[in-house]
């Protein structure tokens, strides 16, 4: 079976950095994106995967006064 990822590791790895992460630390990099490929790239595919031609897009907006 191909295991495809929807997110390559230096597509990740400039995501990581981007968000502040210390993309030198490679051990702790790798078990990041392993841990993305194996537990949050499958919930993704799943949400894309979703039949929405029929739904609506939620035209919600809440301007909180607090």
């Amino acid at each position: 079976m191909h295991d495809e990822h929807p997110m390559s590791k230096e597509a990740f790895l400039g995501m990581a950095e981007a968000s502040g992460l210390d993309v030198e630390d490679e051990s702790h990099m790798d078990e990041l994106y392993a841990y993305y490929t194996q537990n949050v790239a499958p919930g993704l595919k799943a949400l894309d995967e979703l039949d929405l031609t029929d739904v609506e897009p939620a035209m919600i907006y809440n301007l909180s006064k607090e």
